[in-house]
């Protein structure tokens, strides 16, 4: 088991902070203010795994290059999508 896991905020509503696990894309609500200024949508975080498997999220580190890295791609998915588009109404 890695010392560590790598979850994203989804979203955060509520209080609440909902993440999403990289590898198992495991769905969890946490108390955002566990995670403090790390509670923000897009955010990726290294989370510190417990001795039985349990994360903490208190210690988390946010990762600023790799959530810069994705949203390079997302941006990049949607500039290609952009060029596929004809435009116009679309006929159904």
């Amino acid at each position: 088991m890695s010392s560590e896991e790598i979850w994203v905020v989804d979203r955060v509503e509520n209080g609440l902070a909902i993440l999403v696990e990289d590898d198992s894309e495991t769905v969890v609500e946490v108390a955002a203010e566990l995670l403090g200024p790390h509670a923000v949508e897009g955010a990726v975080l290294r989370v510190p795994v417990g001795t039985v498997g349990e994360p903490i999220w208190e210690a988390s580190v946010r990762d600023d290059a790799v959530e810069s890295a994705r949203r390079s791609q997302g941006q990049a998915a949607i500039e290609a999508l952009k060029k596929r588009d004809p435009g116009g109404d679309v006929i159904l």
